[in-house]
């Protein structure tokens, strides 16, 4: 047989063995196909907010009354300081928009561009107080460095909890900040400080008229006004990076609405 007619004869052997093979491929194809597990949600399909620690308790019946209205989307919230919060979103965390409690915060994102201006909306109000465990003796912001020697007085960290810096604040307009210098225990979040009242391990704490509201074994020893009181402020926007503009954007204007002002005033909040 000449070298031309086994070539000839190889061929329908070659094209046989790779129709076989493609068949092969294709049904192992199939099964995979058939065996995949059942469609979850996308990212996009969920939005995602970053809020402060001390709105915990008042969030998800925003979130519930938002998807009642809107028919959706899925809502997943991240909750924290909002100091830590805005350190991840500058760092890329795939986060929709922001609800902080307070100003600095969002204008120092929309100030390095990860949040939009336009959609910067005060959305609520709250108040500091003074609190101690429930057998707590009695004492006042202005009384706070003549706690007895050895006890303490607590706050959230003003580098990242609003609450503590807003103490800061108060304190030191009152003349009293000096006075209490190694004697305060700072918090990681708003929460925290609660709970140091609550087990009566400090003398005093700081936190947010809100965060009393049906807590037992504390005690509110007063309530911060005057021209030294600040008014802490809670303020939402839209990141710059979100992938759901709209559905966003829909949120924070809800968050001004009839509707969400009037749970956010059953959880204590003011209406600015």
């Amino acid at each position: 047989m000449t070298h031309e007619g086994r070539a000839r004869t190889v061929e329908p052997t070659t094209s046989l063995h790779w129709h076989r093979r493609a068949s092969l491929v294709l049904g192992m194809l199939a099964c995979l196909a058939t065996a995949l597990p059942p469609r979850t949600p996308r990212a996009e399909d969920t939005l995602t907010l970053a809020a402060a620690m001390s709105l915990r308790h008042v969030m998800p019946a925003l979130t519930h009354a938002f998807r009642e209205r809107k028919l959706g989307p899925e809502i997943r919230v991240n909750y924290g300081a909002s100091g830590h919060l805005r350190r991840q979103v500058e760092g890329g965390a795939p986060i929709d928009a922001v609800v902080f409690a307070d100003a600095a915060s969002v204008d120092a994102l929309i100030a390095s561009r990860h949040a939009d201006a336009a959609t910067r909306h005060v959305i609520a109000t709250n108040a500091l107080v003074l609190i101690g465990a429930a057998d707590a003796a009695p004492l006042t912001f202005a009384t706070l460095p003549d706690i007895p020697e050895g006890e303490l007085l607590s706050i959230g960290e003003p580098g990242a909890v609003p609450a503590g810096r807003y103490a800061r604040t108060a304190l030191r307009d009152l003349g009293v900040w000096d006075a209490l210098q190694g004697r305060i225990v700072f918090g990681g979040h708003v929460g925290a400080v609660l709970n140091y009242a609550r087990r009566g391990e400090v003398a005093a704490a700081i936190v947010y008229a809100t965060e009393t509201r049906g807590v037992a074994n504390v005690k509110v020893l007063e309530r911060a006004s005057g021209p030294w009181a600040p008014t802490p402020e809670i303020v939402a926007a839209v990141t710059t990076h979100t992938t759901q503009q709209e559905r966003s954007r829909a949120f924070v204007a809800f968050l001004q609405t009839p509707a969400a002002r009037t749970i956010l005033t059953a959880h204590g909040f003011g209406i600015p």
